[in-house]
C-alpha cells in the first residue's frame, strides 16, 4: 500500500513545488501534475517527493453524497444500521472539508489534523 501525506504548496520555483505537511519545515517536492493547476497555499497529495493530487474542494463536496451511499451499502450488507454508517462518514467529511478551507485560507498547521 502507498501513502499520500497532505501538504501546502508554499511557493513554485523551476518545476519544482516547497510543501509543508504542517510542521512548518518546507520541503521540495517534484511535479506529478501540471505546473499550470498548482499555485501557493493549494493542498496537495505528495508520495515519494512527488505531487500526484490536487485535493479540490468542490470534488470533495460532491463526492460525499458518493461515499455516505456507498457506507449504506456496506453496512447494510453487514447488518449494521445504514443510517449511523452515513452519519459516520458525513461527519468526517465535514471534518475535512474544514481542515482543506482552514489550509486554503493561510491555517497551514491544519493540515496536520488529516494524519
Amino acid at each position: 500500500m502507498c501513502w499520500a501525506v497532505p501538504s501546502v504548496v508554499t511557493k513554485i520555483e523551476g518545476g519544482i513545488a516547497w510543501v509543508d505537511p504542517g510542521d512548518g519545515v518546507e520541503r521540495p517536492a517534484i511535479l506529478g501534475i501540471e505546473e499550470s493547476e498548482l499555485q501557493p497555499g493549494d493542498l496537495v497529495m505528495v508520495h515519494a517527493g512527488v505531487i500526484i493530487a490536487k485535493v479540490d474542494l468542490s470534488t470533495l463536496r460532491e463526492s460525499m453524497e458518493m461515499w455516505k451511499q456507498m457506507a449504506r451499502e456496506l453496512a447494510a450488507s453487514t447488518g449494521e444500521d445504514p443510517e449511523a454508517a452515513a452519519k459516520m462518514i458525513e461527519e468526517e467529511m465535514w471534518r475535512v472539508l474544514k481542515i482543506v478551507e482552514e489550509t486554503k485560507a493561510g491555517k497551514r498547521r491544519a493540515v496536520r489534523e488529516l494524519a
